[in-house]
């Protein structure tokens, strides 16, 4: 019997904090800020689908390391050796969440050679020490992602190591 995957879940920010105030001239009560937008997803390459993902933990450097999210076998070159659940080859970008793992230092996030579109023409998005810079396409997803035209990242250090966590989900 062949064996088969079948991805599914869910996609999700989440911002909740309460105000509350006490006090003063009758301002009482609690002030609240609540967002909690989510994509579930499906097994598959159509709206809000997807068929895998990748996750790793990597340095980056001053020199920076291009990160290819369409490569299939090594999206992080010499700055590791994690690989995707499965080809994302002309998939569309659904996730993509960046963590600078340092807390002293700040990291770049900027267009590789072959750049992904949805950075334009951003000069660059500098990631403070602990801080984490987290896209969730809509339904459609960003994309396709195409190895070698439209797929790569660079992600930048301001000192000569810097830990990075990435995942990004495709389909």
């Amino acid at each position: 019997m062949a064996l088969t995957d079948t991805l599914s879940g869910d996609l999700k920010a989440l911002i909740e904090l309460k105000l509350r105030r006490t006090g003063g001239g009758g301002h009482t009560g609690v002030d609240v800020l609540s967002r909690k937008p989510a994509i579930s997803l499906t097994d598959g390459t159509g709206s809000n689908q997807a068929i895998g993902w990748f996750s790793s933990t990597f340095t980056a450097t001053t020199s920076g390391v291009t990160i290819s999210l369409a490569d299939s076998s090594d999206p992080l070159g010499a700055a590791g050796d994690d690989a995707p659940t499965c080809d994302p080859e002309g998939t569309d970008l659904r996730l993509l969440m960046i963590e600078n793992l340092d807390d002293t230092n700040y990291i770049t996030i900027e267009k590789g050679t072959n750049g992904v579109s949805f950075l334009g023409t951003t000069p660059g998005i500098k990631v403070p020490p602990g801080g984490v810079f987290f896209l969730m396409a809509g339904e459609d997803g960003l994309g396709p992602l195409n190895d070698g035209s439209n797929d790569e990242i660079k992600i930048t250090a301001n000192t000569a190591d810097c830990s990075v966590a990435i995942d990004y989900v495709f389909g």
